[in-house]
């Protein structure tokens, strides 16, 4: 089951202690059994060659884009994309269909 809470509070980055846009926690837990959070950091992320799905969601809220339902499919595109990106980076890969179960 997915949970979507807005908050007007977020947790500080884990990795500069500055302001975070996006706080989320992953649907899978690491290797070690802990939650991931994702973070969507404008200082940690902007301008990563290893982050480019994280800098254009940044780029998009930068434009206004949240401000616009009009762009509503364009965010859950953008917001899909640095999920997989964040999730990858723990070892998390998307994959179109479940595997098989036997």
């Amino acid at each position: 089951m997915a949970l979507v809470e807005r908050s007007d509070r977020l947790p500080q980055c884990s990795r500069c202690r500055g302001d975070l846009i996006i706080s989320a926690v992953a649907p899978k837990n690491d290797a070690q059994g802990r939650p991931i959070h994702m973070e969507l950091c404008a200082s940690c992320d902007a301008g990563k060659a290893d982050r480019s799905a994280a800098g254009l969601l940044l780029q998009f809220f930068a434009d206004g884009g949240g401000q616009d339902e009009t762009r509503a499919p364009e965010a859950a595109h953008l917001m899909m994309e640095w999920t997989k990106e964040c999730m990858a980076s723990h070892g998390w890969y998307w994959q179109e269909t479940p595997p098989h179960q036997p």
